[in-house]
């Protein structure tokens, strides 16, 4: 296992490539006692060289005796977009002569020696396959990294090659006249990366979800607030249920105040011109049957009434225009369930009209549950309608309902205007 790093390597895509190193064969001699192992295969870095930009990366090999040598070719970022020329600036002063890097010295080539007698032939040595396994792309600034798994005669190598961090754009200086041609420097080190390329296309755009509140349903004081949702498609309907807050405490009685000036006499009023009410004077049973549907509600007792009468359960309005349509359900059970009440218009259920709640029980181990219903909505109605109120299950109906009497089961309509 050995590491090694390079900070000038940029990422490249490498080929994964087979190598095969053979140890040379030496000439046929005369039968002699079996030779001594070969030396063990040296593998080693020779240079990294530095492509234009677009090139493809690449690593080659090459083996001289038992030394394997690697080199590595890697492309530099490419340049970023050339900013707008500059106004151009005064003359300079030429800058001095930089100096010049020492050359590293180039060893002497050994002489040839003389050729030694030919030695026994030794076995063969086994056969070293090298292959490059992945080469993988590192962060900026991180070290290059080699990591071999050897299994025998066959080494995998894997690559780790930081890419380079993007450099800022500096801005276009201005350009000042030639200056004199100064000495040859030292060639410079490798510039620094190009900046990152403009940002491609956007997406297209996803599919937009449309949220709908199906419902807003009035719970009991002290019950969890609840919020449930079908979604069809991209479709989603949301139901709420909000439970009343609980009656607070009547508050002491404020000091009597000071008797004020008598204002000046009104306008006579002219009152609603239609308004009519029903309730039921008894406790009663509703035959509930099935489930999602609606069975009339018992309302046999007048509350006041003008321009309006009633029949059968429902009160008809006579005159045509926006009403305000009110009741009230308070029941028992003797199973918990799910209820839903609505008001009606000629039997036909008036949707913002419709509130669910689900009965539940008040005292531990008790065996009664409770539910209240509440609700008040505007309604264009034409002489003749009739309303009144009904009653069904959302689940299979099981135990006993029990609606109770007067104010806990009553219906009002009130005609808005003139």
């Amino acid at each position: 296992m050995f590491n090694f790093f390079n900070r000038n390597c940029r990422p490249c895509q490498c080929i994964p490539q087979k190598i095969i190193i053979k140890g040379a064969t030496g000439p046929t001699g005369p039968a002699g006692p079996v030779g001594a192992t070969g030396p063990t295969v040296t593998v080693g870095v020779t240079q990294t060289n530095t492509l234009p930009p677009g090139s493809n990366a690449s690593v080659s090999v090459t083996q001289i005796g038992d030394t394997a040598n690697f080199t590595f070719n890697i492309p530099r970022g490419s340049t970023g977009p050339t900013g707008p020329t500059g106004a151009t600036g005064a003359t300079g002063p030429t800058g001095p002569t930089g100096p010049t890097g020492a050359t590293g010295p180039t060893g002497a080539t050994g002489p040839t020696g003389a050729t030694g007698p030919t030695g026994p032939t030794g076995p063969t040595g086994a056969t070293t396959t090298f292959t490059v396994a992945a080469t993988n792309t590192l962060d900026p600034g991180q070290d290059a990294t080699v990591s071999e798994s050897q299994t025998g005669t066959d080494v995998e190598l894997t690559f780790g090659i930081p890419r380079g961090a993007t450099g800022a754009t500096g801005d276009t200086g201005p350009t000042g006249p030639t200056g004199p041609t100064g000495a040859t420097g030292p060639t410079g080190p490798t510039g620094p990366t190009g900046p990152t390329g403009p940002t491609g296309p956007t997406g297209p755009t996803g599919a937009t979800t449309t949220f709908t509140v199906a419902a807003t349903n009035t719970l009991d004081p002290g019950q969890d607030a609840t919020v449930s949702e079908s979604q069809t498609g991209t479709d989603v309907e949301l139901t709420f249920g909000i439970p009343r807050g609980a009656t607070g405490d009547t508050g002491p009685t404020g000091a009597t105040g000071a008797t004020g000036a008598t204002g000046a006499t009104g306008a006579n009023g002219t009152g609603l011109s239609a308004y009519g009410g029903l309730y039921n004077n008894a406790t009663q049973t509703p035959n509930i049957t099935t489930q999602n549907t609606f069975v009339p509600l018992e309302l046999n007792t007048e509350l006041p009434l003008l321009n309006t009468s009633t029949s059968s359960n429902a009160i008809t309005v006579d005159q045509e225009g926006d009403y305000e349509v009110s009741y009230n359900v308070d029941l028992t059970g003797t199973a918990e369930q799910t209820y839903q009440v609505a008001a009606r218009q000629n039997t036909t259920n008036i949707n913002q009209s419709i509130t669910q709640n689900t009965s539940t029980i008040t005292t531990t181990g008790g065996g009664t549950f409770n539910a209240s219903f509440t609700n008040s909505c505007i309604v264009t109605l034409s002489a003749s309608d009739s309303i009144d109120l009904a009653i069904t299950t959302t689940v299979s109906p099981s135990g006993t309902t029990t609606v109770q009497a007067n104010g806990s089961c009553i219906l009002t309509v009130k005609k808005l205007n003139a």
